[in-house]
């Protein structure tokens, strides 16, 4: 059994990930709304994305509503990613 150091370790490095990745994604969305002609945000899309991580999150055992939130937390920051 891995002890608790070990395994705060390997928190450690999957929230580094995750942050990398958020910013890979950011980087994505800026060239996505560079390409766009309106500001406004496409509201059909962003249902499409969260019906994506909530069809994910079912594969592996996440809960909806907090789920949810993380969601809409990262579309936030790619509506955000404009603005930098």
């Amino acid at each position: 059994m891995p002890s608790t150091t070990d395994l705060r370790r390997q928190v450690d490095n999957l929230d580094r990930q995750i942050v990398e990745l958020l910013s890979r994604r950011t980087n994505i969305v800026k060239q996505i709304m560079a390409q766009l002609p309106e500001d406004e945000p496409d509201k059909e899309r962003e249902e499409q994305v969260l019906s994506n991580w909530l069809e994910e999150g079912i594969d592996f055992d996440q809960d909806e509503a907090a789920l949810e939130k993380v969601c809409r937390a990262v579309m936030e920051m790619g509506r955000k990613a404009k603005d930098n």
